[in-house]
């Protein structure tokens, strides 16, 4: 409806974004129905565009006519190939001189890897990787390719330290974060990444090679008490030794709404208070009240540690955790996020309605929660 209403007023089907790093083409980014009614209205796709629109047909006679189009680049510096949605598309392009490895100009990201952030496309990238593309430790893990893991950590184990948002896979301006950073999530490790695809053998194969550290982290990751309480048990001392990349774990946990984790973490004894390295300096509350993950914010305020932070300002916006609620609710606004239930739980718990909170930003519902408490207290 969205799209017809636009088109009737008058918007182009063929206007492209003026992203530095490679122009949107309406058709890179809709499928299905929606995609039809651009094409109907006169939209012309390039050779990106029949890649993800899975048509065949369109791409084939887009080579045929010019080869050089396997090299077309669309939205964010992406090939043909990164857009391709099947097995057919990938044997097309592959035909026709398109590397397998080739990286988009934003993410500096291979097919494959931008592939796994789709669930329609997972079995795609392992394709691709049939077919020769190369694979670091974050897609192997990612696609359980348990033997090729296995051979990697027996030619250095120090794989498993690697993580997203951090050296190679961090932003290198002009250009953004490695793909990984939405695919697989930021700041995480290879473990993290064969666990969010359920390869539990390739998880088993790992943890094989991993420090009781990199144990316990992805043992609380999955909410695994036992196993995270084993490890404790069998390493005295271990939580004081940790470093603040591991401490900073528990703010990870709660950026991507891992409840469980989050109520497991301090209850093993994780510092509420460490600062997060995706959420500018805030804490782990901030960090939940920005995702608006009312579960994470009632497991934080379960903890009696954790009640200081109602008041603490990050350093970066100065900002309380239910200013992060208010600006994440306009700002951010998680599909799965419900910010009037955490600007309640905040409140509830006796977080200050000063100035700095109320003025900020907010959804209609999240005022309409801070007014009715404004008038209560």
């Amino acid at each position: 409806d969205a799209i017809d209403a636009l088109l009737e007023a008058g918007a182009d089907p063929n206007r492209r974004s003026d992203w530095w790093a490679g122009a949107f083409h309406p058709l890179h980014v809709h499928r299905g129905e929606a995609a039809e009614r651009l094409l109907a209205s006169g939209a012309v796709p390039d050779a990106c565009a029949a890649a993800s629109l899975d048509r065949a047909d369109l791409l084939a006679a887009m080579l045929a006519e010019d080869p050089a189009r396997v090299h077309e680049r669309g939205g964010d510096g992406q090939t043909p190939l990164h857009f391709a949605r099947s097995r057919a598309a990938v044997d097309l392009l592959h035909a026709a001189g398109a590397d397998p490895d080739a990286r988009d100009v934003d993410h500096r990201s291979t097919p494959a890897q931008w592939m796994i952030g789709d669930a329609e496309r997972v079995e795609v990238a392992a394709y691709l990787v049939e077919r020769g593309a190369s694979t670091d430790i974050f897609l192997a893990a990612a696609l359980g390719l348990t033997d090729r893991v296995r051979a990697m950590l027996d030619a250095d184990p120090s794989l498993l330290r690697a993580h997203t948002s951090v050296g190679e896979y961090a932003a290198k301006p002009p250009s953004a974060q490695h793909i990984y950073q939405w695919t697989i999530g930021g700041h995480r490790t290879p473990l993290h990444a064969a666990a969010k695809f359920g390869r539990d053998e390739t998880v088993a194969v790992m943890e094989r090679y991993a420090t009781p550290v990199e144990r316990l982290l992805i043992a609380c990751h999955r909410a695994d008490g036992d196993a995270a309480r084993a490890v404790l048990a069998a390493n005295p001392g271990l939580m004081a030794r940790l470093d603040p990349m591991a401490r900073g774990a528990l703010t990870d946990e709660a950026w991507s709404s891992n409840a469980p984790a989050v109520e497991l973490m301090l209850d093993l004894g994780f510092d509420p208070a460490a600062k997060s390295r995706q959420a500018d300096g805030g804490s782990v509350l901030h960090a939940a009240a920005w995702q608006g993950a009312a579960d994470c914010v009632a497991a934080i305020l379960r903890h009696p540690g954790a009640r200081p932070l109602l008041a603490v300002k990050d350093p970066t916006y100065g900002s309380s955790p239910l200013g992060w609620c208010c600006h994440g609710s306009v700002n951010r606004r998680h599909p799965r996020g419900d910010y009037p239930a955490v600007a309640r739980l905040l409140i509830d718990a006796g977080a200050p309605l000063d100035r700095e909170v109320v003025d900020r930003d907010a959804s209609e519902e999240v005022e309409a929660v801070i007014e009715g408490a404004g008038r209560s207290r």
